[in-house]
C-alpha cells in the first residue's frame, strides 16, 4: 500500500470521527433544547388553561389559546418529543379536574391531550430541524397550510376522545338523547369555541412572526384613489 494510499485512509477516518462528534454534538444541543423549550411551553400552556374564559357544568373548558404553546413545540421538535410534552400537560390538567372515574380519567387527561402530539406529524424533517438552533424559526420550515391541518387534527384527536369518554361514562346526562349525539355536542361545543380562539392568535402570531403575509396594497391603493 502506498504512502497515498494510507494518507487517504487516515483522512477518511478523522473525517469520519470529526462527523460523529458533531453529530453527537447535536444530538446533545437539541435534547436540551427540547427540554428547556418544552418546559416553557409546557409551563405557559398550564397557565393559559387556568384563565377559564367558561366552564362546562360537567367538565370542559374555553381557555385562551392553551393549546397553542405546546403545539408549537410539536411542529418545532417532531412528534416523539411531542408526544412527551402533551402527555406530561394532561397529567397537569389532573390537578384540580374533574375525576370520576379511573378509566374515565386516563381518556379525558392523558390521552385525550396526549393526542395533541399529532401536530408533531406535521412538523420539518429533523436533519432540518437540528440545522436550526432558534426552535421558533424551525416553524418557517412548515408551509403555513401545514401548521393549520395540525391545528384541526390536534383538536379533532381530543375531541374524539372527550367524545368516547362521555358515551361511555356520562350517558346519562343525555337522557332519551342519542348518547354519541349528546356527547359530540357537549365536547363540540367548548372545543369549537377554543378552535375559533386559538385559530384567531394562531394566525395573528404567524402574521407577527412573518410565516403568514397579509397582502394590505389593495387597501392602500383604494384609499389613494
Amino acid at each position: 500500500m502506498g504512502k497515498e494510499e494510507k494518507g487517504t485512509i487516515v483522512e477518511e477516518s478523522v473525517s469520519l470521527e470529526e462527523s460523529k462528534k458533531q453529530m453527537e454534538k447535536a444530538k446533545n444541543r437539541e435534547m436540551i433544547l427540547s427540554v428547556a423549550t418544552g418546559g416553557i411551553c409546557l409551563g405557559l400552556s398550564y397557565v393559559l388553561s387556568l384563565v377559564r374564559l367558561f366552564k362546562m357544568p360537567q367538565g370542559g373548558s374555553v381557555t385562551p389559546a392553551s393549546m397553542l404553546p405546546i403545539i408549537f413545540f410539536c411542529l418545532c421538535f417532531g412528534a416523539k418529543r411531542g408526544f412527551i410534552v402533551t402527555v406530561a400537560y394532561g397529567l397537569l390538567q389532573m390537578i384540580g379536574g374533574d375525576l370520576y372515574y379511573p378509566i374515565q380519567v386516563i381518556l379525558d387527561y392523558p390521552v385525550a391531550f396526549g393526542a395533541i402530539g399529532v401536530a408533531g406529524f406535521f412538523a420539518a424533517s429533523a436533519s432540518k430541524r437540528i440545522q436550526v438552533r432558534n426552535p421558533i424559526k424551525r416553524l418557517k420550515l412548515i408551509p403555513f397550510w401545514r401548521i393549520g391541518v395540525a391545528v384541526f387534527f390536534a383538536f379533532v384527536l381530543r375531541c374524539f376522545f372527550h367524545v368516547l369518554s362521555g358515551v361511555i361514562f356520562f350517558s346519562e346526562y343525555a337522557g332519551e338523547q342519542n348518547p354519541w349525539i349528546y356527547s359530540i355536542l357537549y365536547n363540540g361545543t367548548f372545543l369549537l369555541v377554543e378552535a375559533a380562539v386559538t385559530v384567531v392568535i394562531l394566525v395573528g402570531v404567524s402574521v407577527a412572526m412573518g410565516l403568514l403575509h397579509v397582502d394590505i396594497s389593495i387597501g392602500k391603493d383604494k384609499k389613494e384613489k
